[in-house]
């Protein structure tokens, strides 16, 4: 595949970074909860049977609401552009649910988001001068549980990671099931591209309540296209249209939201100079 001056540049750049990051053994997470920061191991087995065994006696304290789940996606660009803070800030306090890729966890983003009443946990791609970078979710609504998955890049062999968190709905023994995703970019075949959505397929295969799944899927060829599809069919999802403004990579939409057990109240894309990526918001309802 012919890749671009531009696209070539930035890979060079991004191979020369990647011998000067830190990567742990295993996939690094970082929590901000009740309790403050933690770094933990979070394993997707063991998300799946925290999930299975959880059976609220009471209602859960700061479940979603089933009528009304706002919730935005957003590559934040390393917070790289003027005017993310104030945006950030913005969509902290309009959403129940935030997902962000391409973060760097520096206090200003995290100090932004405990500001706003939200807890997150972050699946760390990689730590660069002692700084974490991946993709956060935060809510207003505690986890009941929460897993990250890395998958390398081909070419520039820097991890892109995942996180699935299952959240409380209040009124129901079923959790919210929502897979934040930056997915694998640089590759020249689609088998690591596959193999991110392999692996949170399995994370999500035993779940039995609504779902989203959404994020900065690179979804620039159309091979990558037929592949989001294929696992959209073994999951059951359903893809939120949006009339105009998402960003755009090669003419092709980058940024997705899929669902399952939800319907959608209202979409839209939002148009940003903080980002080279628009965020993407829904306000979702649990289908009866």
């Amino acid at each position: 595949m012919a890749v671009p001056l531009r696209s070539s540049l930035a890979l060079a750049c991004v191979t020369a970074l990647a011998s000067c990051v830190v990567l742990t053994t295993d996939p690094r997470a970082v929590i901000y909860g009740p309790d403050g920061l933690a770094v933990r191991t979070l394993p997707c087995k063991a998300a799946v049977e925290a999930v299975r065994a959880w059976a609220p006696s009471a209602p859960a304290a700061g479940a979603l609401d089933p009528s009304r789940i706002r919730l935005l996606t957003w590559n934040i660009h390393k917070e790289d552009d003027d005017g993310w803070q104030e945006d950030l800030a913005r969509f902290a306090a309009d959403n129940d649910v935030l997902l962000l890729q391409e973060v760097r966890l520096v206090d200003a983003l995290s100090d932004t988001l405990s500001r706003a009443g939200l807890r997150w946990g972050m699946a760390s791609s990689f730590i660069y001068k002692d700084i974490d970078f991946g993709v956060v979710t935060a809510s207003r609504a505690p986890s009941v549980a929460q897993c990250t998955q890395r998958v390398t890049e081909p070419l520039i062999r820097l991890p892109k990671s995942s996180v699935v968190t299952w959240l409380p709905i209040a009124g129901s023994r079923k959790t919210l099931a929502v897979a934040n995703i930056h997915s694998i970019n640089f590759s020249l075949t689609l088998g690591a591209y596959e193999q991110q959505f392999t692996e949170i397929a399995q994370a999500l295969a035993e779940h039995d309540g609504p779902v989203v799944l959404a994020g900065d899927l690179n979804t620039w060829t159309d091979a990558r296209v037929d592949a989001l599809r294929d696992l959209a069919t073994r999951l059951n999802l359903t893809e939120i249209p949006f009339e105009t403004g998402r960003s755009r990579f090669f003419g092709r939409e980058l940024d997705h939201i899929l669902i399952r057990g939800l319907t959608v109240e209202s979409a839209a894309a939002i148009a940003v100079k903080s980002s080279d990526h628009n965020p993407v918001t829904a306000v979702l309802r649990v289908s009866q």
